[in-house]
């Protein structure tokens, strides 16, 4: 560093008047303080000229420590703390003569250029003015997506409430209580939330009012089971839309998603392929897995979520009567409801996730 560091430019389109404001969200990301922001928006608006911002020019300021504390309005020793604050982040160099004077030296027609600066010299920042731009667009799509994920989520609470149905509600309330998401700050997990309660909204507008799970109590023990016959919440092409891979991952067991990872491939192809591993570990054989997945019974995707509840089901204690003895016969029955349309997969699947939420997991 030198009392004539010079730099490249802005970028083109980038005035000095409008550079602080659109990089804003990226100096406060990056830990500085309003103040500081506020005496780079001066220096950049106020404090240089035009020229000096052209590429292989020198762009700084030489005004007293005395002056800028008094057009600021704060003491001299805030504006000491303000300059160390963006030396220490790389943003401009401080240079004062030995005395501890500033000064600078102009010259050219009508002393346009400058030559030297003792003072604060503001290449640091301009150099970095592309990668700042970058960062802080970012940070405003990043936003933006957030505000759009919560005004999709209050949208579906809408609906949800619109259904006057005490059951969702509660389920709903489980998802996200108090159906606020004001202090949920990150995007994924928004997105869960979102789907869901899109997922909810879905099944409980289109289930048969009548169905009911077996069992009171929500323990590991509590068999995933119909009692009453339903039809499908959703056509069988369309199951990843009603279930994202994520949610089915969610369900699975230790070695079910130990097999998942194997593969590296979290997307329903994943899921599909760890189903297939799984079927033939627990005694299922390839003819009753294709059985399954033919698009006419339950399909690839439904098959694999069949495999997911009953590979769950083999966590059960052998002597309980609804421990899968058979896994082979159990994937059999799926696929036979599944053709005469009397299985709901979603609803056992929403089973599964209270057996998880009892258990704290």
């Amino acid at each position: 560093m030198s009392a004539t560091l010079s730099h490249c430019g802005l970028p083109p389109g980038i005035t000095r008047s409008q550079f602080i404001g659109r990089i804003k969200l990226a100096l406060k990301a990056r830990g500085l303080k309003t103040s500081a922001i506020v005496y780079l928006s001066r220096a950049f608006e106020n404090w240089t000229r035009d020229q000096d911002y052209e590429p292989g020019r020198i762009c700084g300021f030489w005004h007293q420590v005395s002056g800028l504390a008094e057009e600021l309005t704060c003491t001299e020793r805030t504006v000491h703390s303000i300059e160390r604050d963006l030396v220490d982040a790389a943003l401009v160099s401080r240079h004062p003569k030995a005395n501890g004077r500033r000064d600078g030296l102009r010259d050219g027609e009508g002393e346009k250029t400058l030559r030297k600066v003792f003072g604060i010299n503001l290449a640091p920042i301009i150099e970095q003015a592309a990668e700042l731009l970058a960062e802080a667009e970012a940070i405003r799509l990043h936003k933006d997506a957030i505000e759009s994920c919560r005004s999709e989520i209050r949208e579906i609470n809408r609906q949800i409430r619109h259904l006057n149905c005490p059951d969702v509600l509660d389920e709903a309330q489980s998802i996200l209580p108090e159906g606020r998401t004001a202090m949920v700050k990150d995007l994924a997990t928004l997105e869960q939330i979102r789907d869901a309660l899109a997922a909810l909204a879905v099944a409980f507008e289109t289930e048969p009012r009548s169905e009911k799970i077996s069992g009171s109590r929500e323990d590991f023990d509590v068999p995933i089971v119909q009692t009453k016959q339903s039809k499908f919440l959703y056509p069988p092409d369309e199951v990843a839309e009603c279930v994202t891979a994520h949610q089915a991952m969610s369900l699975a067991s230790p070695p079910f998603r130990e097999c998942l990872e194997m593969y590296g491939d979290y997307s329903w192809r994943g899921v599909i392929n760890a189903a297939y591993e799984i079927a033939r570990s627990i005694g299922i054989d390839d003819r009753t897995w294709a059985a399954a997945c033919d698009p006419k019974a339950l399909g690839p995707q439904r098959a694999a979520l069949c495999i997911i509840l009953i590979n769950r089901n083999m966590d059960l204690p052998r002597q309980s009567e609804h421990f899968p003895r058979s896994p082979g016969a159990c994937l059999c029955g799926m696929t036979k409801k599944a053709k005469n349309g009397t299985l709901n997969l979603l609803r056992l699947m929403q089973a599964a996730c209270k057996q998880q939420r009892a258990l704290g997991r």
